[in-house]
């Protein structure tokens, strides 16, 4: 074989590998879909000894970017109830924080040879308040009138969640839990900061 057969078989391997790799990498795609769920919701931190669970809503839309084979971006705008309880003189108060939170999650979807797919969520997220008040007892109060208890209008954190997606053709459902660890202080002068396991349904389109 000649010099100018070798680079011809050699172009013509280059140009088939190219058109196989093409062909496993799908196009980018984006699919838009809803969320909704349960919150489970506390502080971390000394200054949150003694404080108990707050069960809330969470839901909203999420906007789901394919990238590559069974990996993509996941970017959620969710309306979220937080906060947390604690037990003074026989009696119960209620403090609710509520968020805009903004998730940017990265998603690894495990291949299987069904419709059923796990996968892993991680990523950063943004929460802007909307919300802050005490309760207890019938009584209401925003936290603007609680003496040292000013609240930061900005809390961000880190996401992981893991999930099982079921395809029905163009559409997905999934079933899925997430630990949300807030990075930054619910108030001033206080250590205290957000932790949430949700455990959400979605549906994508």
């Amino acid at each position: 074989m000649n010099r100018r057969s070798i680079m011809i078989a050699a172009a013509l391997l280059i140009t088939a590998g190219v058109s196989t790799a093409q062909a496993q990498v799908p196009t980018p795609s984006v699919s838009i879909g809803v969320l909704a769920g349960a919150n489970f919701a506390n502080f971390s931190g000394s200054d949150a000894n003694g404080a108990s669970s707050r069960t809330g809503i969470v839901g909203g839309l999420s906007v789901d970017f394919t990238l590559a084979n069974n990996f993509g971006l996941e970017i959620d705008g969710l309306y979220s109830q937080q906060g947390a309880k604690s037990t003074f003189d026989g009696g119960e108060a209620t403090l609710k924080l509520d968020y805009v939170q903004i998730p940017v999650l990265a998603r690894i979807n495990f291949p299987t040879h069904s419709p059923v797919r796990p996968f892993i969520t991680v990523g950063p997220s943004v929460g802007f308040r909307v919300k802050c008040e005490a309760s207890s007892g019938g009584n209401t109060v925003s936290c603007e009138n609680l003496v040292g208890q000013n609240a930061k209008s900005v809390d961000v954190s880190g996401v992981v969640g893991a999930g099982l997606g079921f395809k029905m053709g163009k559409q997905e459902l999934s079933i899925g839990a997430r630990y949300n660890m807030g990075f930054t202080k619910v108030f001033d002068g206080s250590n205290a900061k957000n932790k949430v396991i949700s455990v959400l349904a979605g549906l994508s389109f």
